[in-house]
């Protein structure tokens, strides 16, 4: 059983690491689904599923070994008096370790600030290369919901995707009619409104706008957020620097990208 503990949990280990690092370099959520991504045949989804059933198996496995390998353990604890003390050097050290990196997490400290950076310059680089969809989930709105909802003519769309030839029925969601016809449901929506390739949005418009603090939109350069906490005040919005813009936009019933543009610097 020691045997099989100890190379459960290290298959466990490999799984959870190769799955941590596609979850690091995948695109954001919405942008996976908008674009339908796989990567070595899974999706997004499935990656962090397998991420999370590995992370109980090491769970289960890790306090198998705990359980088997005890003495060893205890004894890294003890002193040269042979009794348990948590003030030993190897102790202390493996401890700040692991503190070291979640307080750099929590507070944005070099150099784990400089590994969530890039993390999120590869997601911004996906959201580039990808688009993002009109609204959250829009791959799940149907053909009829998703025209209703960006004012997209219902005939014309229909038409356009029918001089595609796109097989697709009313009631089908986007990404239903984009597997159908091997596309992605952003190049389906490409399709049916071809002004939809960000013409609205100002130049410069951040990715992720959502998730944005206004903060960060200050510090971009995009916003003075004096006079932009001022406006918000007027409109009864309670808002600072740590407030996204996504929630300021459910605040005042509308769309990230609708506040950005009133609240931009021209």
């Amino acid at each position: 059983m020691k045997k099989i503990t100890s190379l459960s949990l290290g298959f466990s280990f490999l799984i959870m690491s190769y799955t941590g690092i596609m979850l690091y370099i995948v695109p954001q959520g919405k942008v996976a689904y908008w674009s339908d991504w796989h990567l070595l045949g899974l999706s997004k989804t499935q990656y962090g599923e397998i991420h999370v059933t590995s992370m109980f198996t090491m769970l289960l496995f890790g306090f198998l070994h705990i359980y088997y390998n005890w003495k060893p353990i205890v004894s890294y604890l003890k002193d040269k008096s042979k009794k348990v003390s948590f003030t030993k050097k190897e102790f202390l050290i493996a401890l700040g370790i692991n503190v070291f990196f979640v307080v750099s997490t929590l507070y944005a400290l070099q150099p784990v600030k400089s590994l969530l950076d890039i993390e999120e310059s590869i997601k911004d680089h996906w959201a580039k290369e990808y688009g993002e969809p009109p609204y959250g989930h829009a791959e799940e709105s149907k053909l009829t919901v998703i025209c209703q909802k960006e004012n997209i003519d219902l005939e014309i769309a229909k038409e356009r995707l029918k001089a595609k030839n796109i097989i697709f029925k009313d009631q089908d969601t986007i990404l239903e009619i984009a597997r159908k016809n091997s596309l992605t449901p952003s190049g389906v929506y490409a399709i049916m409104n071809p002004r939809s390739k960000n013409i609205d949005k100002p130049e410069g418009t951040p990715t992720n706008l959502g998730r944005r603090t206004l903060g960060e939109l200050n510090d971009m350069g995009k916003i003075d957020i004096e006079k932009v906490l001022n406006y918000l005040k007027k409109q009864n919005v309670d808002a600072d620097s740590n407030t996204k813009v996504k929630q300021v936009a459910d605040s005042l019933e509308t769309t990230p990208l609708e506040i950005y543009k009133k609240i931009r610097k021209k």
